[in-house]
């Protein structure tokens, strides 16, 4: 079995609290205070500063550990395992999350539209939309879109497997950093150019042509990155990319335009070279600063963070909107939903998953590893596989 990466699962654990304060925070953010659900009276434009260079490296850190993983996973379990463990990790949630996120956002929607007596701007557009015998768009894939494109990736990657000539992969694989460094930027510019900025999540139940390519192209760069991932600790990537990235983040905050506005080149080529730099320069630094060290709680983490990710949107949205109502500062509710939620999904995982039937089905082996024996386990593989 592959050795765990304990960098990755480092890297995977901060991606996923990421994703969790990026979704609690947007309710505070100005930039999208007419397009969020659950934006409060209270705004801090200050938090835009960080929330949206992390939109730029955040999905596409996701999808480079997702497609460097499927590769070796493949490699270790053949195109059968391989097929069998998306089907079951991918599928499945998807065919069952999105219907239960339906519910759960259907409920949340009439409370806030029955209870809510400060309702955000898009609460109020809804409610007059409803008054006025309007119907609700049909619903997308929500936050679980992820699950959607992953499940699009992998079938593209049997056909491409399959039927490509074993000469194109190998060429991938042979590809230098430095290609992907100064090329990709090239290719994902016009994809950025032809939707918003920032970027819009593809909710929608048909995948995007934009975000097939968009996110594709992180993912096959994880997947043929074992040649040349771990140069990325080196200090002259770790720091150059590092560098990079700051300037491509300042560049895309100062560019920015109202949200909804079709993203001109220089914010399309901002957002390219900061996804690229910024997705490759926290690869080198989690190799730094993670190194090959095991931490217990960071592994654990690591191993919750799937779950924590499928289920902490409607819990962080019950919260705000039982709060919405309440004259806080934005500084004190936003730290104080963001543990709430992570308590409830870190300790549903503990109490219901980890040691359990869904425990297996989404860790695989480990969910029913004695807990006794799940020292050694851990340096086992890692849950992403």
């Amino acid at each position: 079995m592959p050795p765990r990466l304990h960098a990755l699962d480092a890297l995977r654990a901060g991606a996923m609290l990421a994703g969790v304060v990026f979704h609690v925070a947007l309710a505070h953010s100005p930039l999208v205070a007419a397009l969020w659900p659950t934006a409060d009276r209270s705004q801090a434009p200050a938090l835009d500063l960080l929330l949206w260079p992390l939109h730029l490296v955040r999905m596409p850190v996701f999808f480079w550990l997702a497609g460097f993983f499927a590769a070796r996973h493949w490699a270790h379990r053949g195109s059968a395992g391989f097929l069998s463990s998306r089907l079951r990790r991918l599928a499945v949630p998807l065919l069952i999350g999105v219907p239960l996120l339906h519910l759960a956002m259907g409920a949340l929607l009439r409370w806030a539209l029955d209870h809510v007596a400060h309702p955000s701007p898009l609460l109020q557009l809804i409610r007059r939309a409803l008054d006025q015998g309007w119907t609700l768009p049909p619903p997308g894939t929500g936050h679980l879109w992820f699950l959607l494109y992953l499940l699009w990736f992998t079938l593209l990657a049997w056909v491409t497997r399959t039927l490509a000539p074993p000469a194109w992969a190998a060429r991938l694989r042979d590809m230098p950093l430095k290609y992907w460094v100064s090329a990709l930027p090239l290719i994902l510019l016009p994809l950025l150019h032809a939707v918003p900025a920032p970027h819009p999540a593809p909710e929608a139940l048909l995948p995007q042509f934009w975000a097939l390519c968009f996110y594709g192209a992180f993912y096959a760069m994880g997947a043929s990155s074992a040649a040349w991932w771990e140069r990325l600790a080196q200090a002259r990537w770790a720091g150059s990319l590092a560098a990079g990235f700051g300037l491509a983040a300042c560049a895309y905050l100062l560019l920015l335009p109202a949200p909804g506005a079709s993203a001109s080149w220089p914010v399309a080529a901002a957002g390219a070279l900061g996804s690229v730099w910024g997705c490759l320069a926290l690869l080198g630094w989690a190799q730094r600063l993670g190194g090959s060290v095991r931490r217990a709680w960071l592994t654990h983490l690591a191993d919750a963070s799937y779950w924590v990710y499928l289920v902490h949107l409607p819990i962080a949205l019950a919260l705000q909107l039982a709060l919405m109502d309440q004259p806080w500062p934005w500084w004190v509710k936003l730290p104080l939903v963001l543990a709430l939620t992570l308590a409830l999904a870190l300790g549903s995982f503990e109490a219901l998953i980890r040691h359990g039937v869904v425990g297996r089905w989404l860790l695989g082996r480990k969910g029913w590893i004695n807990p006794k024996d799940r020292q050694a386990a851990a340096n086992g593989s890692s849950g992403l596989e």
